[in-house]
């Protein structure tokens, strides 16, 4: 029988050979893990570095955001048509795409399991599903796609911004190389695109940071292979989220990117020396 620390490391292992980065290379730090995954979380917290900034307005040069869709007290109703702006300007996070409705389940009451868990939809959810911090998960409701953009907390969508890290927690993955988290740069390029390990019934965790100067626009989240509604199992594999987890989310100029103006200008120098025959060595880092 592995132990607990054998099977993480076989996690990680397979988790970088079923990943797909096309730009990411040796700059991207994988973290993941499936069942008790509070000590991986825990480590990609500590990799991003400083506190958690919560609601305050940014930038901060250290630190993170974190989203656990646990708001609304005690009874709480499913959030059905989640605004998505809703922690836009508290935590910089915009979703998307536009035609997507995004839920947020309930807490559930006594007597009255629908509101948990997504029963709401489905009855046979709040056993299929299970919660990473408590009560409250989150899932789009008429798609299998999650977009989320990045602004500067504080700023109310009017200052795009960057981040070196993402992750999120999911709950009833069944098939490998279904669920994913796609990394797109500010050139809207993709940085990578990662399997989530799966946790029939449980939980997994999924989360990349990115430490060679590669800057997170936008990430692209897939749940599954199928909407919300039929029972999970089978050729049915229903997905849903928890906590999201990212640095903290700043400007470009102030995240040290180049400007657009000096990217044209490198762009053109490089065209300009190809063009007169001469060569150029380029030194990456390692």
């Amino acid at each position: 029988m592995p132990t607990r620390s054998m099977r993480r490391l076989t996690v990680f292992i397979l988790g970088l050979c079923l990943s797909a980065p096309s730009l990411a290379g040796a700059g991207s730090i994988v973290f993941s893990d499936f069942g008790a995954i509070l000590d991986t979380v825990d480590a990609f917290r500590s990799a991003i570095g400083g506190a958690n900034n919560g609601n305050a307005a940014g930038p901060f040069t250290t630190g993170r955001r974190e989203i656990n869709w646990d708001g609304g007290g005690a009874n709480a109703q499913p959030l059905v048509n989640m605004p998505k702006d809703l922690f836009l300007n508290n935590r910089g996070a915009f979703y998307e795409p536009a035609a997507t409705t995004f839920s947020i389940s309930g807490q559930a009451a006594p007597n009255d399991a629908t509101l948990a868990r997504f029963g709401n939809i489905n009855s046979t959810y709040p056993n299929t599903f299970t919660s990473f911090s408590s009560p409250r998960i989150f899932a789009p409701t008429n798609s299998i796609v999650t977009e989320q953009l990045f602004f500067q907390p504080g700023s109310n969508k009017n200052i795009p911004a960057v981040t070196t890290a993402f992750g999120a927690v999911f709950t009833d993955v069944d098939r490998a190389r279904t669920t994913s988290i796609e990394y797109f740069g500010a050139n809207n390029k993709s940085l990578g695109k990662f399997f989530v390990p799966p946790a029939n019934n449980g939980l997994s965790f999924l989360g990349v940071k990115f430490d060679g100067g590669e800057l997170i626009s936008r990430v692209s989240i897939t749940t599954g292979d199928t909407v919300l509604g039929p029972n999970d199992g089978g050729a049915v594999d229903v997905v849903a989220m928890d906590d999201f987890i990212y640095a903290e989310p700043k400007s470009a100029a102030a995240a040290g990117a180049p400007e657009p103006g000096t990217l044209l200008l490198l762009g053109g120098g490089l065209v300009g020396l190809l063009w007169t025959g001469r060569s150029v060595r380029l030194t990456l880092p390692s």
